[in-house]
C-alpha cells in the first residue's frame, strides 16, 4: 500500500490564509513552508479524499491567492494544479501511464484508454512519461534563487535517485526543496499528522469532535503502517 495525500501551497502568509480558510468554515492544518509561502493540509471527506479542487478555486478566486495545489496518488502519481482566478490554469502529471482506464473489450481482451483512444496492455506506444513540466510555471511559487534547470529535471523525472524514482512523495520532496520551501507539510496528509508536527503551524476549524476523529484516524495509520514498513521519506534524517 503507497502513500495517497492531497494539500496546497498559497502564495501568501499564514495569517493571510487562515483567515481565509476560517471565513469559509473549513478545516485545515497551516503551516508556513517559506517567506509568505503557506501550506494547506485540509481535513480529508469520504474515502479519506480532500476537496482540493474546491479548495483551489476558492482561495484562487474568492480570495485572489495564487495557489498549487498538489495530490499523490498511491504512491505512484504526482499531480499539480496551478490555480489563478478560480480556475485550473496549469496540469502536471508525473506519469500519464497511471491515467490509463482499463476496460474488457467485446472480444474480452482487456485494455486501457489514454484521452479516449484504446490501446493493448503491452502495446509500448501508450503514453507514458511527465505531462506539463514547465519549470517556469511552478518557478514562481518558491523563494529565492532558483535553479530552473533542476526544477524542470524533478518535474521530468531526469536525474532521480532510486527513492524518488520508486516514491512520487520522494520526487515531491525534492521539486519543494528544489523551490526553497520547507517539504514536510507538502507532503503530508491532514489525516496523518497534528499541527504541532510543523513549526509555526496551527489548526483552523479547530473542535473537540474533529481532534477526538483526527487522533483516532492518525492511530489506525499508525497500525497500518507498523504492518506496512517504509523507508524514509527523502530528506528526511
Amino acid at each position: 500500500m503507497g502513500t495517497s495525500y492531497e494539500g496546497a501551497l498559497v502564495a501568501a502568509g499564514l495569517e493571510q490564509v487562515c483567515a481565509a480558510l476560517a471565513g469559509a468554515g473549513m478545516t485545515a492544518i497551516v503551516a508556513p513552508v517559506g517567506v509568505e509561502r503557506t501550506a494547506v493540509l485540509p481535513r480529508e471527506g469520504a474515502y479519506n479524499v480532500a476537496d482540493v479542487d474546491g479548495l483551489g478555486r476558492y482561495l484562487s478566486g474568492t480570495c485572489g491567492f495564487s495557489v498549487l495545489v498538489h495530490s499523490l496518488y498511491d504512491s505512484d502519481l504526482l499531480s499539480l494544479y496551478v490555480y489563478s482566478g478560480g480556475e485550473s490554469v496549469h496540469e502536471y502529471q508525473s506519469d500519464v501511464a497511471h491515467l490509463g482506464q482499463p476496460f474488457e473489450d467485446a472480444d474480452g481482451e482487456m485494455k486501457v484508454v489514454f484521452d479516449g483512444v484504446p490501446f493493448d496492455f503491452d502495446d509500448d506506444s501508450r503514453p507514458s512519461g511527465p505531462r506539463g513540466a514547465d519549470p517556469e510555471v511552478f518557478a514562481p511559487f518558491g523563494t529565492g534563487d532558483i535553479d530552473p534547470g533542476r526544477l524542470g529535471a524533478l518535474l521530468r523525472g531526469e536525474g532521480l535517485d532510486e527513492e524518488q524514482q520508486v516514491f512520487a512523495e520522494s520526487r515531491h520532496w525534492a521539486i519543494a526543496e528544489a523551490l526553497n520551501l520547507q517539504p514536510a507539510a507538502l507532503t503530508n496528509a491532514y489525516r496523518h499528522v497534528k499541527a504541532s508536527d510543523f513549526s509555526g503551524a496551527v489548526l483552523v476549524g479547530r473542535s473537540p469532535a474533529l481532534e477526538a476523529q483526527q487522533e483516532e484516524q492518525r492511530s489506525r495509520a499508525a497500525v497500518l503502517r507498523s504492518h506496512n514498513p517504509r523507508p524514509p521519506s527523502a530528506g528526511s534524517a
